[in-house]
């Protein structure tokens, strides 16, 4: 596939099951988010015949794929890996246009998706390798195995649509699963590109991408043939998720929100804390769930950080996400953005110090997309409805307080616990601070991974964060299931003859 995406007409995309496109007669349109006016492509619109062909495509793969060496595994992730870097630029430019986000950092999500398929073989022998444990005299072995679950149903969101997917599929295919991969409608054309790159690479039925609304997710979720679902999206759809896997049992891994707070202690450089919390929490648009979505910072300091923190927010420029210029785009979609504007709006109704900042681009243009500006909220309230919500959109509130006692109180005062970050200049005080705070994942003096982060921490969140992890050596684990088998010996029938024969003499 490299180098065969158009990114000057509307790109058409239809299912792709058992190694095959299948076209369909409804389609579903990706709009420009920059510009709604623009049609970016269309993706057929699945049915549950099509979630039918999937499954069987995907069931039918599964045994054969199990069977295959982790050597030769490798080698095709490296493939796949390397067919991602050779497309990554037209890839960039196309969900740059579908998904929002400012071109730079689609192209450094294309880097994160590409080292999920190289890093994954590092992890995998080890994790495929059988465990043998001999009991002694008796002669008993126990073989300790991990096994695929078989049919995988991975379900990912709109707002980091690539990395999202690699971090699913090349997992799950790596434990000797087979996948049927159904993308957001929102941002479903990169995703469905990713998916045939990798199912062009592997055997046929290994990887099966359907595209579909809600009665295409509610018939993969369902279906009979399905052993494990994966999701990452919003709590409501992973409840509705549970309820439909209960009936099966089918087994759950869940990826969701967050409401991440970032604790500013009384030492911290509150220039560079301004300055790392602005990046973390205007990436995306602040459409990203693990961002800074809340700031607590000692009374004494709140104005002072409140200014640098203004400053800084400032100097993002808002525009196309395809503007070399611009730090930020629109929201995904019409919903996201209705949203977030009316929690900005409520916010500045109830009387609070509400800054709509940054520099935008092409005023003309404003209103053809879902833009918004950057905002920060100065004198929030912790029993604010901002505060309170993950509001996944590009206004941060900053929470004044007394004692570190309240701020941790505060922090883990939420359903959520997803990621969290601790900022001051003494490591050893911030990280027993970080150790107290109820979240899957402390950052400190910083909210973004660092390289050995990225590589080695489990990602997921507690409470209503998720359930499973994903990245990393662990996130394979989501995919594996335990296999033992006990080996006894038989009594050697010779012994129990010569002790009767001793005492017949």
């Amino acid at each position: 596939m490299a180098h065969m995406i158009d990114t000057t007409a509307p790109v058409r995309l239809g299912q792709f099951i058992d190694g095959r496109e299948r076209p369909a007669e409804a389609v579903i349109e990706v709009r420009n988010p920059s510009r709604t006016s623009h049609l970016v492509g269309t993706v057929a619109a699945g049915t549950v015949a099509d979630v039918d062909a999937a499954v069987d495509a995907a069931a039918a793969a599964a045994s054969t794929w199990a069977a295959t060496s982790a050597e030769v595994r490798i080698d095709l992730f490296t493939r796949i890996a390397d067919a991602i870097d050779a497309d990554a630029d037209d890839l960039a430019t196309l969900v740059a246009q579908e998904n929002g986000s400012v071109r730079e950092i689609i192209r450094r999500e294309l880097i994160g998706a590409a080292a999920a398929f190289r890093g994954i073989g590092s992890h995998l022998p080890g994790k495929l390798a059988p465990m043998r444990h001999d009991s002694g005299p008796d002669g008993a072995v126990v073989v300790v195995s991990r096994k695929p679950f078989g049919v995988v149903a991975c379900i990912v969101p709109w707002n980091a649509p690539l990395v999202l997917t690699a971090n699913k599929i090349a997992p799950a295919i790596a434990a000797g699963n087979t996948v049927v991969l159904k993308p957001s409608p929102f941002a479903p054309l990169g995703v469905t590109l990713i998916g045939r790159l990798a199912a062009s690479i592997l055997p046929a039925g290994v990887v099966n991408i359907v595209n579909g609304q809600g009665e295409v997710g509610a018939a993969l979720i369902g279906h009979a043939s399905v052993r494990k679902i994966s999701f990452t999206g919003g709590g409501e759809t992973a409840r509705h998720v549970m309820r439909q896997a209960a009936d099966r049992l089918t087994g759950v891994h869940f990826e969701l929100g967050g409401n991440d707070p970032a604790i500013v202690l009384s030492d911290a450089d509150l220039a560079v804390t301004a300055d790392r919390i602005a990046d973390s929490a205007f990436r995306r648009a602040g459409q990203v769930c693990f961002a800074v979505k809340r700031i607590y910072v000692p009374r004494a300091q709140l104005a002072e950080f409140g200014e640098l923190l203004a400053e800084r927010v400032d100097a993002i420029t808002v525009g196309d996400a395809l503007d070399p210029r611009a730090t930020m785009g629109p929201l995904n979609n019409a919903g996201q953005f209705e949203k977030v504007r009316g929690l900005r709006e409520r916010a500045v109704a109830a009387g609070r110090d509400v800054r709509q900042l940054g520099t935008v681009l092409d005023p003309d243009a404003w209103d053809e997309g879902y833009f918004l500006r950057p905002t920060v909220v100065l004198d929030a309230e912790h029993d604010d409805e901002l505060v309170r919500e993950e509001q996944f959109g590009p206004v941060l509130p900053v929470v004044a307080y007394d004692t570190e006692e309240e701020a941790i109180a505060m922090a883990n005062d939420t359903e959520y616990g997803l990621c969290s970050s601790v900022w001051s200049r003494s490591l050893e005080h911030a990280t027993e601070v970080a150790g107290r705070i109820e979240s899957g994942m402390t950052i400190v003096n910083s909210h973004l991974f660092s390289p050995v982060g990225t590589r080695e921490i489990p990602f997921g969140g507690w409470k209503q964060s998720g359930v499973g992890w994903e990245g990393s050596p662990y996130g394979i684990d989501e995919y594996l299931q335990f296999h033992s088998v006990d080996v006894q010996t038989l009594p050697d029938p010779s012994v129990g003859r010569a002790a009767d024969d001793g005492q017949r003499r």
